[in-house]
């Protein structure tokens, strides 16, 4: 029972502690020590080694766990081969169509665009190249047909994804001739010729010929219609066309039609030599056929008169007396007056010595 008791005692003192410190320092109710306990068991004895125990104070404790924060501050991760970042952003990196740019660790890369995201395409094929979603494009039907061309007698529209084009007959087209009749047939473009002298031209002034062309002169058809003013055979009943100065841009034309062989048109007007003007007394046949002669006489309104032909014209005196000058196309025979002034009076003669059955012409004159 000895043994017994002793182990009491020593159980006693270790949980006691004495109550000073001592070589130790109790820290929640645990001594630092060595303690020493005999054990008597039949004359036997045991020792207990001494024991050392060291305890740390405990952090605070929440349910029996311990938490731990830690504040931290982002960071950009670069890689540390050496090598430089390739991007900080996706804003450093390229993609092709329908793929958008990435920037991951430094590093470029790319992604898919949604499927049906548009892309830059030509306007007016009635179809649309959208994104496939696989990082591709196809194309879809729309509704973009091309731009309306006006007067094509058709209008454009889409039909599945195709450019289709319907009649539309009040598209009317404009060919800008006077001599025309525009309109529509089934889809097409039609010009018809307005009938012959039609007026056409600045201020309606001109004549619409069969050819739907726009002439100074009437047509003149198969039957030989002579247009111009009758009777004047003559040079004493040559037509007066009144009075021109020699400014450039006085003058002006008149028509008519020689029939047969002995046919013969006069023309006469006054030629006023203007201060300072030239006198140039052009005169010009536009035959059909380039058929007719042009002859032109002059009389000096005071003073000799002085005539000169050009090299391919020929001299000729008229029924009157008057020199002048034969040709073809064009005859412009020099004047020259007694004096300063140069103005004149003018004969004109259109005849037929190739000797036709019909030559309509205009004749442009000037002085």
């Amino acid at each position: 029972m000895r043994g017994t008791w002793t182990i009491a005692v020593v159980a006693a003192l270790g949980l006691w502690g004495c109550g000073d410190s001592g070589p130790g320092t109790s820290t929640g109710g645990v001594s630092e020590g060595t303690t020493e306990a005999s054990t008597d068991t039949g004359g036997a004895s045991m020792t207990t080694a001494p024991t050392t125990t060291t305890t740390s104070e405990p952090e605070p404790t929440t349910g029996g766990t311990t938490t731990t924060t830690t504040m931290s501050t982002p960071t950009t991760t670069t890689p540390t081969t050496g090598a430089p970042a390739e991007c900080e952003t996706a804003d450093d990196c390229q993609a092709p169509t329908c793929q958008a740019p990435t920037c991951e660790a430094g590093m470029c890369g790319t992604m898919n665009l949604a499927e049906g995201t548009p892309v830059d395409d030509l306007p007016g094929d009635c179809r649309a190249t959208v994104c496939d979603g696989g990082g591709g494009t196809k194309e879809i039907p729309t509704d973009d047909p091309p731009a309306q061309a006006t007067g094509d007698c058709k209008l454009a529209g889409c039909l599945q994804g195709q450019v289709e084009y319907t009649p539309a007959d009040d598209d009317l087209p404009n060919d800008d001739n006077d001599c025309t009749i525009d309109t529509c047939m089934a889809g097409e473009p039609v010009f018809t010729a307005k009938p012959m002298h039609s007026p056409c031209g600045p201020m309606g002034t001109n004549f619409c010929h069969s050819d739907a062309s726009c002439q100074a002169c009437k047509e003149v058809t198969d039957a030989c219609e002579d247009y111009g003013s009758e009777p004047h055979e003559t040079q004493a009943t040559a037509h007066s066309l009144g009075e021109i100065t020699d400014a450039d841009a006085s003058g002006s034309f008149a028509c008519g039609t020689i029939k047969g062989a002995a046919d013969v048109d006069w023309f006469t007007f006054n030629g006023v030599d203007a201060f300072l003007n030239m006198v140039d007394p052009s005169r010009t046949l536009v035959a059909e056929n380039d058929a007719g002669r042009l002859c032109v006489y002059l009389q000096c309104d005071n003073g000799t008169t002085s005539v000169t032909c050009g090299a391919n014209d020929t001299p000729d005196t008229a029924p009157m007396g008057q020199k002048g000058c034969c040709g073809l196309g064009t005859v412009s025979p020099g004047l020259n007056c007694t004096g300063l002034d140069d103005s004149a009076k003018v004969w004109i003669k259109v005849d037929n010595p190739e000797m036709l059955a019909c030559v309509p012409y205009r004749l442009d004159y000037h002085f």
